[in-house]
């Protein structure tokens, strides 16, 4: 059966809310190692690399001499909000934050909200009511203790603005003019972000990282940056052609793989609350396939 660009786009989410799920590894493993900014700086540096070395049959670049200054200026928006200030400050979250609450705070529907308000995406009660449903399937999963979920520390707030920076770069997608590809949009917002994080890094005062490499750290960085290829060429390619709203919807199932994750690899079982929870979230996102 042929699918529709629609459908593809929906199974780029899927995938992506997959490899959200096991992210945050590399963040906690890295600070031991490097500061914020360079731990970012080098993830990007291993996936402009490697997307360089995937994409170089798809990208073209005399385009490159034909980008406006919108879709310049789109790019650079994007960059800024995605790496210098959404990935930088959620690594700062994740080391300084309890991870339930990071969860939580990851699940707030921001980029179905901001798909209403900017993208002015048709709104009804009954998206709403889906969009909710899955929130509250991710609070019955990642939250274990209710009495402390408002308990926030700076890494908290930091994680909650964080994630709104990560939502206005995901519905930036639909601004992108039809000049470029994802491959192409995907590379430049590599090479952006790392021009703009390696001179964050150097002007608050972070050394460059020389010393204490070993190959298995080398290793680290480089899946790193594979994952950070697959993150952003999935939510270019997924952004593209779902409307941010069910994306927004899409992306809960990360909670959902969490627990297949937790079992697979940790043995740990999931619990009554974790199952409910995780059948709100597909329930959600069924009805919601539906309505669209």
């Amino acid at each position: 059966m042929k699918l529709t660009q629609k459908q593809k786009g929906v199974i780029a989410l899927v995938l992506l809310a997959l490899l959200f799920a096991s992210m945050g590894v590399f963040a906690r493993y890295m600070q031991t190692s490097f500061t914020l900014f360079q731990q970012v700086y080098l993830r990007v540096a291993a996936a402009l690399l490697l997307s360089l070395i995937f994409f170089k049959n798809k990208i073209n670049l005399g385009k490159i001499l034909k980008i406006n200054s919108r879709d310049w200026l789109v790019l650079v928006f994007r960059s800024l909000m995605l790496y210098v200030f959404g990935v930088s400050l959620f690594t700062y979250g994740i080391i300084n934050a309890k991870y339930s609450n990071v969860s939580f705070i990851s699940a707030l529907p921001l980029t179905a909200v901001f798909g209403f308000i900017l993208l002015k995406e048709e709104f009804t009660f009954k998206k709403m009511m889906y969009i909710l449903l899955a929130f509250i399937g991710v609070v019955f999963i990642s939250v274990t203790d209710l009495n402390n979920l408002f308990n926030w520390g700076r890494g908290e707030f930091v994680t909650l603005i964080s994630v709104v920076f990560f939502s206005l770069s995901y519905v930036g997608r639909k601004w992108h003019s039809k000049l470029l590809n994802n491959y192409e949009i995907t590379t430049l917002i590599f090479l952006i972000s790392l021009i703009f994080v390696f001179l964050t890094s150097f002007f608050m005062g972070e050394s460059l990282p020389i010393y204490g490499w070993s190959y298995f750290l080398g290793l680290v960085v480089l899946f790193a940056g594979l994952f950070n290829v697959g993150n952003l060429y999935l939510t270019n390619y997924g952004f593209e052609r779902v409307e941010a709203v069910f994306a927004s919807n899409l992306l809960t199932l990360e909670s959902l793989f969490a627990i297949f994750i937790g079992f697979i690899f940790f043995r740990e079982v999931p619990v009554m609350r974790e199952l409910v929870g995780g059948a709100l979230i597909i329930f959600s996102v069924i009805k919601m396939n539906e309505l669209e």
